[in-house]
């Protein structure tokens, strides 16, 4: 991975796994038609690349960053972690957000993973750490895109539980934190950590 841009990055996400194979040629001729010389890959790969859960597959992947190394484009690498694969909802449902009433999300949404899921956490670790040691030394990889659109709320066990660890760091008593929410105004005052409850 090149430690500098030689140049200013001209471009966007390319998902070319959506589309027929013969079609990347055309992207090509077309991107340098634009003058494009960068592209975001794999974004929303994570299931393409971990059909489960000790499998991985890279086919696909080697041959877009093959196409893109040999046009001398600027890979922007995505980590493809902001959307988890059914196989981990599946076998772990825990992965999925709670919404404030309690409910967990079923599959199917982007972003629809907790972000303080242990499980999430691990796997995501996982694919990252396989994708730098394969394309980490490629020159053309000149960026790591690690998530896609920041958002979306936990109300799960984990994240109350993370929330007052963040708590206790950020205001060290608990009477701080009275004073600084005001909690005695609707007679709100806390009296223990494990009292506190995300915020809606």
């Amino acid at each position: 991975m090149k430690k500098f841009f030689d140049r200013i990055l001209y471009g966007g996400d390319y998902n070319p796994n959506q589309w027929p194979r013969e079609i990347w040629d055309e992207d090509m001729r077309l991107f340098q038609k634009a003058s494009i010389n960068s592209a975001t890959i794999n974004v929303f790969s994570w299931a393409k690349i971990q059909p489960s859960e000790n499998e991985y597959y890279f086919d696909e992947l080697d041959d877009i960053v093959d196409m893109l190394s040999r046009e001398n484009y600027d890979i922007v690498m995505a980590t493809s972690t902001a959307a988890m694969p059914a196989w981990m909802y599946k076998k772990y449902p825990e992965v999925a957000r709670t919404d404030y009433h309690g409910r967990r999300h079923k599959f199917g949404q982007r972003h629809n993973a907790c972000p303080n899921s242990l499980v999430y956490q691990k796997y995501a670790e996982r694919l990252a750490a396989k994708l730098a040691e394969r394309y980490g030394n490629n020159n053309h990889v000149t960026c790591w895109h690690i998530n896609n659109e920041y958002g979306g709320d936990c109300y799960c066990e984990n994240c109350e539980k993370e929330f007052r660890v963040w708590l206790k760091e950020k205001y060290k008593t608990i009477e701080a934190l009275n004073k600084a929410w005001n909690l005695e105004f609707w007679g709100h005052t806390i009296y223990y950590w494990d009292e506190i409850v995300l915020p809606n």
